[in-house]
């Protein structure tokens, strides 16, 4: 099922280093994050500039450059249970509501040597399972998400964020309000 890994040189600005870094990209068909993963990133790709003016969703209550990518469900999934697998092993770090989010998992990566968080935001809180330090494998379920415009999903559409920090620290947040800002986070889509 899994194919090797390639490797792709990737330059990032690494905020104050601004170094080169050589990541290890899985293909699509070694990551399960979901479902048609690819085809639901159809209205907020990573790096979106958003506010309540002017955004693809309605309504908007955010403002700023979209830190993550938002995967949609599709008008047929609406009521159905939506499965989040891991994107990579890691030790969870963080797993609770809030605000803004609704359910979320965080899980410390390493992605080419570096550390990396991953913030899985709007799942239902009680299908995760998981508690902080568990070890999860890359395409291990860690939930569902959860309803649409309830508090699973703090009143959001039913949607899967996906972000990328990179370092140790715990962020959470789903929009910066400079471009600059963006340099701190990955763009999921890379891991596609």
């Amino acid at each position: 099922m899994f194919l090797k890994l390639f490797s792709l040189s990737l330059i990032i600005g690494f905020g104050f280093l601004g170094s080169a870094l050589n990541f290890e990209i899985p293909t699509n068909s070694e990551l399960f994050l979901m479902e048609q993963a690819e085809e639901r990133v159809t209205k907020k790709p990573f790096g979106l500039y958003v506010s309540p003016s002017d955004s693809p969703v309605s309504p908007e209550r955010f403002s700023g450059y979209h830190t993550g990518v938002d995967f949609e469900v599709f008008e047929d999934e609406r009521d159905v249970e939506i499965s989040i697998h891991a994107i990579c092993e890691g030790k969870v770090r963080f797993v609770d509501w809030v605000s803004g989010y609704g359910g979320v998992l965080i899980q410390d990566c390493i992605f080419d040597g570096l550390p990396v968080t991953v913030l899985y935001g709007h799942l239902q809180p009680s299908s995760i399972p998981y508690k902080i330090d568990e070890l999860l494998q890359k395409n291990q379920m860690i939930g569902v998400l959860g309803e649409g415009f309830t508090r699973e999903t703090d009143g959001e559409r039913k949607h899967l964020h996906l972000a990328i920090h990179r370092g140790e620290q715990l962020e959470f947040k789903g929009y910066t309000f400079s471009e600059s800002g963006l340099e701190s986070w990955l763009d999921p889509l890379f891991l596609f």
